[in-house]
């Protein structure tokens, strides 16, 4: 009877070379893979030096959950600020919009202030004008006055000398000289 190929050689099957030839087969198949162990190996190397580095890359985390949980315990305070922090936000905000409307406000009227003061200097301005010109046209009346008074008074006789009276007195008495 024969064996199907599935069936290991034995003696029956004529198969005494093959039963010799057995122990031989099983290092044959030892040799193919130790063969694939020493092809794998070969990447053995880059990958200790990438896990090496992912270890000293991840020494680091041991550390933080301590670190994390420091954290957190401090952050409990400020949990317990944030409602008063959000009140003191919203009085801020209302207190800032009533300074910002009242200065606004000033602001406006200081505005108002200025533009009545620029018309006021405009009006003080166009008046020191006119009164400059004014004391102008008074300057030259007054030294007009000046010129006249002097001619008139170049004209009045020599206080030293005898008036026109003193002169025809002397010629009806005939004491003149």
């Amino acid at each position: 009877m024969a064996r199907g190929s599935d069936h290991p050689p034995d003696e029956e099957d004529g198969g005494i070379l093959a039963g010799l030839l057995a122990p031989l087969r099983l290092p044959e198949r030892v040799m193919k893979a130790l063969d694939s162990l020493a092809a794998a190996s070969e990447h053995l190397g880059p990958m200790r030096e990438d896990i090496k580095r992912v270890r000293e890359q991840t020494k680091p985390v041991v550390d933080l959950p301590p670190l994390v949980e420091r954290i957190s315990e401090q952050a409990e305070p400020l949990a317990e600020l944030l409602p008063a922090l959000d009140r003191l936000e919203k009085g801020l905000g209302k207190r800032l919009d009533h300074v910002e409307e009242a200065l606004g406000k000033r602001l406006e009227a200081l505005h108002e202030v200025i533009v009545a003061l620029e018309g006021d200097e405009s009006h003080l301005n166009k008046t020191v004008g006119e009164l400059a010109a004014e004391i102008v046209e008074m300057h030259k009346t007054i030294t007009a006055l000046q010129d006249d008074v002097q001619r008139a008074t170049d004209r009045l006789p020599d206080p030293d000398a005898p008036g026109p009276l003193a002169k025809a007195r002397d010629v009806l008495t005939g004491s003149g000289d």
